[in-house]
């Protein structure tokens, strides 16, 4: 699986041609040194199958079809307890946020008809999680969100480390990157390769190409942002993104996507550093009334 990979994501380096000029070329650098980590990444992390693990979680995630009809479409990769999912249908709940503009500036008045995926690997959140997404289905928000499962670039078993002790903060520090200590607790989670998922669930999905669509993603997902990130310019997905806002990019890594998409005449994708944090103790009870259905 891992040589097949590395293979098809090296022959899609010609990709950055397309949209690099001959005095960008160190745009075609900064991504192929996000390559190099990937590959040191995908040691570091892979695991051997465990009993206890759905095998099957990835291909069932691939083969949905939850998407179908969306015009207006939410990812949010490393969700933790879907705060941010949440601001967007319930923008009153979260005065201030930060995000909430771009909400506005992405989907206008459409709040309602947004379809957004989540995904979060720390099962600690799973039965919050579960809960949350019915709340959005009783009131009537297409909303499906992916418990302990991990974004990566390839579908396979991944170690990830939580933070028993940092309930209080809803272990924000929780991350597949390798911090093993006595505070941080190994779990074994299946992923997903993220550029497969989004080919085969946006770009393939059914929906109206006669209307507006828009597609806008949050990526958080504790310094692994960029390797996922990378992996999506190759593969030809991210370009089909109106806006992304991510913490754990670099400001190199965000000028190399400028510059593709000023050298692009139809990559417009804008990625931007946003860290909304706000209320993120917060949770707010699942309220259902005759006033809000």
């Amino acid at each position: 699986m891992r040589l097949n990979f590395y293979v098809k994501l090296f022959n899609s380096l010609d990709h950055i041609y397309l949209y690099a000029s001959s005095n960008k070329i160190w745009i075609l650098l900064i991504f192929v040194i996000n390559i190099a980590a990937t590959c040191f990444f995908l040691l570091q992390i892979i695991t051997r199958p465990s009993s206890t693990i759905d095998l099957n979680q990835s291909k069932k995630i691939v083969d949905g079809r939850f998407l179908d009809n969306c015009q207006y479409i939410y990812i949010d990769m490393g969700t933790n307890i879907g705060i941010q999912i949440r601001k967007l249908y319930e923008p009153n709940l979260f005065p201030g946020a930060q995000i909430l503009p771009l909400f506005r500036k992405i989907f206008g008045n459409h709040s309602n008809e947004v379809c957004s995926i989540g995904f979060e690997a720390n099962p600690f959140h799973d039965s919050y999680l579960k809960e949350f997404e019915q709340y959005c289905l009783k009131r009537k928000w297409r909303v499906k969100i992916f418990t302990s499962t991990a974004v990566s670039i390839v579908s396979a078993n991944l170690t990830f480390y939580t933070q028993p002790r940092n309930i209080k903060t809803n272990q924000l520090g929780a991350t597949l990157e390798n911090r093993s200590n006595a505070r941080m607790k190994p779990v074994t989670v299946p992923s997903i390769d993220m550029v497969s998922w989004f080919r085969t669930n946006v770009l393939e999905r059914k929906y109206s190409k006669d209307s507006t669509t828009k597609v806008m993603m949050k990526s958080d997902i504790e310094g692994h942002d960029q390797v996922v990130l990378t992996a999506m310019i190759l593969g030809g997905v991210y370009c089909s993104i109106d806006l992304i806002y991510a913490e754990h990019v670099s400001k190199d890594f965000i000028k190399a996507t400028e510059i593709l998409s000023y050298n692009s005449k139809t990559c417009q994708t804008k990625l931007i550093y946003m860290d909304d944090e706000s209320y993120y103790k917060y949770r707010f009870p699942f309220n259902i009334t005759n006033n809000n259905l």
